[in-house]
């Protein structure tokens, strides 16, 4: 690292490494007795070195100019003559009034004062305007400014702009070099840099954020800190609430292993249940307590549950939803009552209690539209879609939104991924550094044409929500962009402990020292694409958002004719059980639509044109024209003929005036595919015959043509 280059060793200042006497000799008040004679003393090194020299010693070491070194001396050599006393013998008032008279000396003056005085900790002085002047006058000034740089070159070298960087920081370290009476790098703590985030001076603290990152991409702290002074989750109130339910309550919060998020949201359901139980039932105080007419009442309660109804005030305010008042949706119901039930079935496993009814069976989610969760992913409309997959590719620096942002070549590579990969937001924003391999040999398929090698790639999933760390197949423009993400990437940025599986590992989409926030694709990717797509960032079904993402690229795979079979397809989604991927495999509208028309055609009765001219007549009676829409279908067994869905080459077939325009179009799309489409003989062939046909047909309509 360029930390270690060019070391700079700290020696600290000992008292005990001069004589220091308790009283002034006689020659040492006669020398300081008038301004002459102590500006004389000062020009003669070899005078008054017992009382001179730890002054000079902690001057040189300060680096503080000549002139504003001699001025601060000239006034400890003042005070000296008039207390009648050595510096080091000066009480802690003496060095404050001092410190207060000279404004431009302070830093020296809180040098000697804490060197030599009786002051226990660099805090204790008056610390004036930039704190490090003050730890580079206390400690030299050759190893502050080489903990600084040290600092500000890994910062650089993990994205950072190097331009003011050093000024920036040097004010926050100053301060944590003196509360740590100590300036090398390696002695600070992740306690030191909490304390630091507390000081006085709000402006400079919020670099203790930065410098934790630095410091961990150094190997001194294990992990940056998150430094904003927020807390997750707001502490929720228990008033109202029977105290022996709250116990319980927060008992099953400390002891449950599920993540936080979760940990939190049943939290908040089962404590919100003790509200109802103290409005309703206040006998119950405990799950205990609770029998099969309990089970049955709460059931009936969340069913007729309104928003806000049952709402525990907390410290963001108690701000009511849009909704209040309305009745609960679908899933709100359902995910009460697991929550109830999850916590009984705790309640019983881990010992705590026996209770009087059966939790899976009396607690179980009723099968009613009230509390039945219906699955359907909202994918995106396929016209919306496929632009958000061409700007992916598209990307510019000057699409970017805001002056303050990501890299360009790591925001490509998210949105590469997004539109191709159909990841989770949260397995995306887990990939690590090597989680994208090249496809190095040709892979044989059924028909026994080969694929070659690097037409796509392998990318490594992190364990999910619903499945195990897995492996899937894409298309090799995602590993393209993640390379040019990777050579761009700060490489000294420190590991991190994965929430999920406790292992340490470096995040690809990682930036200055910390991982890309949580919200990062609904908030700047999908806003970027859609501004690079020139459209809206809504659809016809709402909000474009990360998970519809997803939805769209599995459904997209799912909708290929002779694509993915069903276990394929769950596998590459990272799903745990077909029955979450069939829900990817419905039939879209739009299909449903044409097979409709399609069936409908034939699966109605017809309109049939008789016509009675002995003329027309036939063998079999009058002559019948079955009204086909766009054309006439004469054939008098039209009903039992297995080639109805092929008419236009029919002989049978005649077609209406109308009909014009749709032979046309049709002419011209299979020449577009003889001139333009690759085709195999027996592809052409068939097009050939088809183009054929379409003449005899246009022949019958205009003889002339």
């Amino acid at each position: 690292m360029s930390g270690k280059k060019n070391t700079v060793t700290y020696i600290p200042f000992k008292r005990t490494d001069y004589q220091l006497s308790d009283a002034l000799s006689p020659e040492e008040k006669d020398a300081i007795r008038t301004g002459y004679r102590r500006s004389a003393a000062l020009d003669r090194p070899d005078s008054l070195p017992y009382l001179l020299l730890p002054l000079q010693d902690i001057a040189s070491r300060s680096s503080i100019s000549v002139r504003l070194a001699r001025i601060t001396l000239l006034a400890v050599l003042a005070e000296t003559h008039r207390s009648g006393q050595p510096c080091w013998q000066w009480t802690q008032e003496r060095w404050l009034t001092l410190c207060e008279q000279h404004c431009s000396g302070r830093p020296l003056l809180a040098a000697f004062a804490f060197h030599l005085g009786p002051f226990s900790s660099p805090l204790s002085l008056p610390v004036h305007g930039a704190p490090s002047l003050y730890a580079s006058a206390i400690y030299g000034r050759s190893i502050v400014s080489h903990e600084i740089n040290r600092l500000t070159d890994v910062l650089i070298s993990m994205g950072y702009a190097g331009q003011n960087q050093k000024h920036n920081m040097s004010g926050m370290l100053g301060v944590l070099m003196l509360m740590n009476n100590d300036p090398r790098l390696e002695t600070f703590t992740t306690d030191l840099l909490w304390r630091g985030q507390n000081c006085h001076d709000r402006g400079i603290a919020r670099a203790t954020g930065k410098i934790s990152c630095a410091l961990a991409a150094m190997g001194i702290i294990e992990s940056p800190l998150r430094m904003r002074n927020y807390q997750e989750w707001h502490e929720k109130p228990t008033q109202g609430i029977a105290p022996d339910w709250a116990r319980w309550c927060r008992m099953w919060r400390e002891t449950s292993v599920l993540r936080p998020r979760s940990r939190e949201t049943q939290y908040s359901f089962i404590l919100r249940c003790g509200l109802w139980l103290a409005r309703e039932k206040p006998e119950i105080c405990e799950p205990s307590d609770w029998t099969m007419e309990t089970c049955a009442s709460f059931i009936a309660m969340v069913g007729r549950l309104k928003v806000d109804e049952l709402s525990l005030d907390t410290k963001k305010g108690g701000r009511q939803s849009k909704r209040s008042g309305e009745p609960l949706m679908p899933h709100s119901r359902s995910r009460f009552v697991y929550a109830i039930r999850r916590f009984m079935l705790d309640y019983e496993s881990w010992g705590w209690g026996r209770l009087k009814f059966s939790p899976a069976r009396h607690l179980s989610t009723p099968d009613t539209p009230l509390f039945r969760q219906g699955v359907s992913p909202r994918v995106i409309d396929d016209p919306v879609w496929l632009r958000l997959v061409w700007a992916s590719l598209n990307l510019r620096q000057e699409d970017l939104l805001s002056e303050i942002h990501y890299p360009l070549s790591m925001l490509q590579a998210m949105a590469v991924i997004w539109t191709h990969a159909g990841l989770r937001q949260n397995e995306l924003l887990r990939l690590t550094m090597n989680c994208v391999t090249p496809q190095v040999d040709d892979i044989l398929q059924e028909n026994s044409s080969p694929v070659p090698a690097g037409t796509l790639c392998y990318l490594s999933v992190p364990a999910g929500k619903t499945s195990k760390a897995f492996v899937k197949p894409v298309s090799s423009v995602v590993k393209k962009y993640v390379d040019i993400w990777l050579s761009e990437r700060p490489q000294e940025q420190a590991a991190f402990t994965d929430e999920r599986t406790g292992e340490k590992v470096r995040y690809l989409f990682q930036n200055r020292g910390k991982p890309v926030g949580r919200n990062i694709i609904n908030l700047t990717v999908i806003p970027l694409l859609c501004a690079r797509a020139g459209m809206s960032v809504e659809d016809s079904r709402g909000p474009i958002t990360s998970h519809r993402g997803r939805a769209s690229a599995v459904t997209a795979l799912a909708s290929v004719a002779g694509g993915m079979s069903l276990h394929e397809l769950m596998q590459w989604s990272g799903h745990s059980s077909p029955q979450s991927t069939l829900h990817y495999i419905r039939i879209r509208p739009t299909q449903l639509a044409a097979s409709f028309v399609k069936a409908d055609r034939v699966s109605h009765m017809i309109s049939v044109l008789i016509d009675h001219d002995p003329e027309a007549a036939s063998l079999t009676g009058p002559a019948t024209y079955y009204d086909l829409g766009d054309s006439y279908c004469t054939n008098p067994f039209w009903s039992s003929c297995q080639h109805r869905m092929a008419c236009i080459g029919c002989d049978f077939n005649l077609l209406k005036d109308s009909a014009r325009g749709l032979i046309m179009e049709s002419k011209a799309s299979i020449r577009r595919y003889l001139e333009e489409v690759p085709l195999t003989p027996d592809e052409r062939s068939i097009l050939e015959q088809d183009a054929e046909k379409v003449e005899r047909v246009l022949t019958r309509l205009d003889p002339q043509s």
